[in-house]
């Protein structure tokens, strides 16, 4: 859910019991008059408490449960008023937490120009939302039932997962497998040094990225926002894989780096640390990172920083290929048969014939504007020249392939 640090706005006193008190996250107006004291306080401090955030929302036995951040648990039932796992039920009054999750719900209907031309009413109990001209009420249940929870949870950036059920638990495995497989640190090892070196290099390597996978599916299990995730499970593993690779810190901002922008976050609409993107939304970016390959969706402002982290994870990878023999777990003998085409990531990354390929795939999608822009023409010189000039130089195929995307052949 969207945050905000913006001052609780209220409108100028008015004649009779009106009291207009506007909801900080959503721009929604309320009129709070006609409650008690003790409800108009809840109601204020729901709508102007811009810490809550929603971790995840489900449906159970004709239930509604919203979970907040704070671990609080608010249920919509199907018969009688919303309530709160944490505040006691106080004559009947919503609590702040009852408040604020109405305000969402209701704020995922109403169009955002129009949210400041009516006043909403919700009753102390918080069982009914009504607008201020209206008669009907219309009951909250009633009115995620008829929506969706799904379709809600979508608009609203909610993620929509019942602890209960562990499908997302498995796909969530799944889709860490599946993505950071393209990854991983095994390929086509050298055997230059005899079968019982290359098994043994293989076995290293393959526990190694097991022990980066099962770390991170364990943090998905305690944390439910996968790039979270991601960079929790980091220092469990970093120096395993840091002697085996040298090169996971650049995977890991892959990940991070490309997933934001992937979100196009700003400021305004998304804050990473208190309210993440949903679960769902975080495995869409990173599948469509890894599988679909489409940037050219983007404006060019978005291309030009995509292609920009790819070229220059390449470009690091290319300059810390040359560390393995100094940081490997196993004896340095074993690794000096492995040429720039036995590591695996790297080769992947670059070669036009490989399965996984997805760079020379994203450069190809991008329009002349942004190929052909100084910086990306800049960044793949610079890798040119690594790849030219290193210890093991590069094919010619690949760089000639690089400079041509980006008009640099001749």
């Amino acid at each position: 859910m969207t945050t905000s640090s913006a001052p609780q706005t209220e409108a100028a006193p008015q004649p009779g019991p009106s009291r207009i008190v506007t909801a900080v996250q959503t721009g929604l107006a309320y009129d709070v008059g006609e409650l008690s004291p003790n409800s108009q306080k809840n109601a204020a401090e729901g709508l102007r408490n811009d810490r809550m955030s929603m971790v995840r929302c489900y449906e159970r036995d004709d239930d509604f449960h919203f979970e907040l951040q704070e671990r609080i648990r608010v249920t919509v039932p199907d018969e009688g008023a919303p309530t709160c796992s944490t505040c006691p039920d106080d004559q009947g009054r919503a609590c702040r937490h009852i408040w604020w999750v109405n305000d969402q719900i209701l704020s995922t209907v109403i169009p955002g120009q129009a949210r400041s031309h009516f006043q909403y009413q919700i009753s102390r109990d918080g069982q009914a939302v009504r607008r201020a001209d209206e008669q009907e009420p219309l009951m909250f249940h009633g009115f995620l039932k008829q929506g969706g929870l799904e379709r809600l949870a979508r608009l609203g950036g909610w993620w929509k997962q019942d602890p209960m059920v562990q499908q997302d638990v498995r796909e969530v495995e799944e889709t860490v497998t599946r993505t950071l497989s393209t990854f991983e640190p095994c390929g086509v090892l050298s055997k230059q040094h005899g079968q019982d070196n290359f098994e043994m290099l293989q076995q290293e390597s393959q526990a190694l990225f097991a022990r980066y996978k099962n770390e991170v599916i364990r943090q998905v299990q305690s944390q439910p926002f996968l790039l979270i995730a991601l960079g929790a499970a980091v220092p469990e593993a970093s120096r395993a894989l840091l002697h085996l690779t040298k090169i996971h810190s650049r995977i890991e901002r892959i990940f991070f780096d490309y997933g934001l922008w992937m979100a196009m976050r700003t400021p305004e609409d998304s804050n990473l640390e208190a309210t993440s993107i949903a679960l769902h939304d975080e495995m869409t970016y990173l599948r469509s990172f890894v599988v679909s390959h489409n940037p050219a969706t983007m404006a060019v402002t978005m291309q030009l920083k995509v292609a920009g982290i790819l070229l220059y994870t390449l470009e690091q990878l290319v300059q810390y290929a040359g560390d393995i023999q100094q940081n490997a777990v196993v004896t340095i003998p074993q690794y000096s048969g492995l040429g720039l085409q036995d590591r695996s990531l790297l080769h992947k990354m670059i070669d036009p014939r490989s399965p996984e390929i997805f760079v020379l795939n994203i450069l190809r999608t991008l329009g002349e504007e942004v190929r052909y822009s100084k910086m990306i023409q800049e960044r793949v010189e610079a890798l040119a020249d690594k790849l030219r000039e290193g210890d093991e130089p590069c094919p010619a195929r690949y760089i000639e392939l690089l400079e041509k995307f980006v008009g640099l052949d001749g």
